[in-house]
C-alpha cells in the first residue's frame, strides 16, 4: 500500500488560480512600495508622492478596462526614455 502524506490538502484549479492571485497581487504591491521608497528617499518625491500613487492608480484602471496594455508601456518606456524592461 502506498504511503500518503497526512499534510497534503486537496485543492481545486479554482483555490490554486486565487493562490496564484493573491501571489501576483503580493508581488506588484512589493514592487510600489520598493519604487515608491526609491522615489522618495532618493529622488526627492516626497512632494509628490500623493500624485505618483493616484496616477498610478489611474493607469491601472486604464489597462484594467484594457484602454493601455502593458506592452504599449514597454514600447514607451524603450523608445522615449532607453529604458528596456
Amino acid at each position: 500500500m502506498a504511503k500518503t502524506n497526512p499534510r497534503r490538502q486537496p485543492a481545486t484549479q479554482a483555490d490554486v488560480d486565487r493562490a496564484w492571485d493573491r501571489g501576483l497581487i503580493a508581488g506588484v504591491n512589493n514592487a510600489v512600495v520598493i519604487f515608491l521608497t526609491v522615489l522618495v528617499d532618493k529622488f526627492n518625491g516626497a512632494d509628490h508622492i500623493a500624485d505618483v500613487w493616484q496616477e498610478i492608480n489611474k493607469l491601472s484602471e486604464e489597462i484594467k478596462e484594457q484602454r493601455v496594455t502593458i506592452s504599449d508601456l514597454k514600447t514607451v518606456l524603450k523608445e522615449e526614455y532607453g529604458i528596456d524592461p
